[in-house]
C-alpha cells in the first residue's frame, strides 16, 4: 500500500492518515519517526478527537512507561486501540494500534514502530512522487 509522503524543508517526512478513536475520526499529518517505538498522538489531535486534554481528565487514563530516544524512562498515556486509514476518495484501513499521548506537555504527531512493525517491509520513495510504501 502507497501513501503519499511529505518531506518539509527540515528534511522530516510527514504523511497524512485518517485516525478512528472510540468512532470519532479526524485526518491527521503524522511526522515518520522510526526512532519512536509508539504512535503517538498530540493533545491538538486529540482535541481535534473531541477529547479533553485537562490534566484531571489525562490523570484518568492508564499510565504507559515508554523510552525517549536518549533512553531515559517516561510515563505516557495510554489512549488505547486506533484505526489509521489512508485518506482519499476510498478510504483503505492500514492497520489498528494502540495508541499513546504525552501526560504534560504537547507533542508531535508521531507514527513509530507500533505501526511500522506491523508491515515485513517498508520502503520509502524520495524522488519525484514521494511515497511510503507498506508491504504486507
Amino acid at each position: 500500500m502507497r501513501i503519499a509522503l511529505r518531506i518539509d524543508p527540515n528534511r522530516q517526512w510527514f504523511v497524512s492518515l485518517c485516525v478512528v478513536l472510540q468512532g470519532r475520526k479526524a485526518e491527521i499529518a503524522f511526522k515518520v519517526d522510526n526512532g519512536c517505538n509508539a504512535l503517538v498522538l498530540s493533545h491538538d489531535t486529540m482535541k481535534k478527537l473531541g477529547f479533553s486534554t485537562a490534566a484531571a481528565d489525562l490523570e484518568k487514563l492508564p499510565n504507559k512507561t515508554g523510552r525517549l530516544a536518549s533512553g531515559e524512562k517516561h510515563i505516557f498515556k495510554n489512549l488505547g486501540a486506533v484505526s489509521l486509514y489512508r485518506t482519499g476518495k476510498q478510504p483503505v484501513h492500514i492497520c489498528n494500534a494502540e495508541a499513546i499521548c504525552h501526560a504534560t506537555h504537547e507533542t508531535n504527531d508521531l507514527i513509530g514502530t507500533e505501526v511500522l512493525n506491523q508491515f515485513t517491509d517498508v520502503n520509502f520513495h524520495l524522488s519525484g512522487n514521494k511515497y511510503m510504501e507498506l508491504l504486507k
